[in-house]
């Protein structure tokens, strides 16, 4: 594995503990200054935007994640990141609800060596 591909293995795993832990703030230095999130109605978001969009995220109660980034290919500056995410939501009962989705997301090497995610898409896993 190259110093690369742990970086976005890496990127992924601190993500979830960023979500989970509710901490947009730790999260958000993973984004560059414009976001596509190809599932919105309007995908183009600002940083600002995208902040606001994982602070009412976050808001639904019991909701944590789970993020496997399963292929990782890096075509020089850019690199396309497809796993899945496990998503689970406790309901009032205490069910749990899975959801589990594919994702692909392409992110840009910044000039100092680090990553962030520029476009980015989900969707659930079909049979």
């Amino acid at each position: 594995m190259t110093t690369d591909e742990q970086f976005l293995r890496d990127m992924a795993r601190k993500f979830e503990e960023g979500f989970n832990s509710r901490d947009v703030d730790r999260i958000m230095h993973f984004y560059g200054e414009t976001y596509v999130d190809v599932n919105l109605r309007n995908p183009v978001q600002t940083k600002l935007e995208r902040r606001e969009y994982y602070t009412r995220v976050m808001q639904r109660p019991g909701i944590r994640l789970h993020v496997q980034p399963d292929d990782i290919l890096i075509r020089g500056d850019l690199a396309f990141v497809r796993g899945t995410v496990l998503v689970t939501q406790t309901v009032p009962d205490n069910d749990v609800k899975p959801n589990e989705l594919r994702y692909l997301e392409i992110a840009e090497r910044m000039p100092n060596g680090s990553w962030q995610v520029i476009w980015g898409m989900d969707g659930p896993i079909q049979d």
